[in-house]
């Protein structure tokens, strides 16, 4: 029997199943997959020690393991594995170029960001005023322990974690070092929204913070057994009912429980206009009286058996899309980059003053908006117009 083992943590690849005709004169070869993140060794059989299993492994066909080449490479020695991973200290390069000031136990509790270059960022642990404010690098609202600027006119934001994120590291997604991006506006190449967030750049795909820090095996608390990454899976998602498209999707080993990085990077809990307490993430309807029930924002057929938002107090129950909107992860009055035709920065706004009139659809705009930076230019459209002809 032939195998691919790893001596740090008793991982096993089986690969009876395969063709080992291309292998077998590479005993001594080693191999990194991203399902993995040290590296594997060929041998003819497990020893005794492999065979024992004690922590949780794979058991992939090695031509299961090998079928796309974006997710594995052959390597030569250790040192190989350095240059496609990155070095140590390339990988704990911090995001904080310079901590000004700390408390008595030691916290940095005034830093300058790589991010958010000339002003300094303060640690506070609440708001100071109710406010709906959002964290610049993952775009979810600030809660607790958050740093924000010290210039009184600049909203920034990032959560103590977000803003203490390494600027490279190592990522299980394509076997590449991930680096931190601050300045885009991209859409995710996981999860497809639209952010302006931070990204993590992994081999040519725009990762969001959300979608970058789900590892490859999850334990879900909408679901009893353990979620893996699979790039071939093409199932619907049992979240949304949507098909993952060739990234894949996470998959339950044991059931057909789907899940596709748009789901797994919802948030657990929002607060919305429509209710006034908070709207918990929901995966199971337990009412019998309907199979399809009402959404409460759009009155649309709500599917029970896809997740949705709901208030366990007052029975409020609404589609994610419509508690979220089109664009949740989009900063309010953003500065977008220019759009060919127009050479001005453009500004994102949620709401629109007076419904103008959509400059591409003609339409009126009842809902996001890009306008002109400058007073004096009348450019106003729909996001979504806008963002079709990028």
């Amino acid at each position: 029997m032939f195998f691919y083992e790893c001596a740090g943590c008793y991982f096993s690849l089986d690969i009876k199943c395969a063709d080992l005709s291309s292998l077998c004169s590479k005993v001594n070869q080693e191999s990194k997959h991203d399902f993995h993140p040290h590296p594997l060794t060929f041998i003819p059989s497990p020893t005794d020690e492999f065979k024992r299993f004690n922590c949780f492994c794979y058991i992939v066909h090695v031509n299961c393991a090998l079928e796309d080449n974006r997710f594995y490479e052959v390597v030569e020695r250790e040192s190989r594995c350095e240059e496609l991973y990155g070095s140590s200290s390339k990988s704990t390069q911090p995001s904080i170029t310079r901590v000004v000031e700390v408390s008595e136990d030691g916290e940095a509790t005034k830093i300058e960001h790589f991010s958010h270059e000339g002003h300094c960022l303060v640690l506070a642990d609440k708001m100071e005023e109710e406010t709906d404010r959002r964290c610049d690098g993952c775009m979810l609202p600030v809660s607790t322990l958050f740093y924000y600027c010290s210039e009184s006119e600049c909203h920034f934001y990032l959560h103590k974690n977000c803003a203490e994120l390494p600027r490279v590291k190592r990522h299980w997604f394509r076997r590449s070092p991930a680096t931190l991006d601050s300045t885009s506006l991209m859409t995710c190449d996981l999860c497809k929204r639209p952010c302006s967030g931070f990204f993590y750049v992994i081999r040519g795909l725009w990762v969001c913070l959300r979608c970058a820090e789900v590892p490859d095996v999850i334990e879900f608390q909408g679901h009893e057994h353990l979620l893996f990454y699979d790039f071939k899976c093409r199932e619907r998602c049992n979240g949304c009912g949507a098909d993952p498209g060739e990234e894949g999707a996470f998959r339950c080993g044991k059931c057909s429980f789907t899940l596709d990085f748009k789901c797994l990077s919802l948030p657990q809990s929002v607060v919305h206009k429509i209710d006034e307490h908070q709207l918990n993430l929901t995966y199971h309807d337990d009412n019998d009286y309907s199979k399809h029930l009402r959404c409460d924002i759009c009155e649309g057929k709500r599917d029970r058996s896809l997740w949705y938002y709901c208030c366990s107090i007052c029975d409020t129950s609404a589609h994610p899309d419509c508690i979220l909107g089109e664009f949740p992860f989009l900063k309010d009055g953003i500065t977008l980059p220019f759009h060919r035709g127009h050479h001005h920065g453009v500004q994102f706004h949620r709401k629109a003053e007076d419904y103008p009139n959509c400059l591409f659809c003609g339409q009126r705009c009842r809902r996001e908006i890009v306008k002109c930076a400058e007073s004096t230019c009348n450019y106003i459209a729909h996001f979504e117009c806008w963002w079709r002809r990028l």
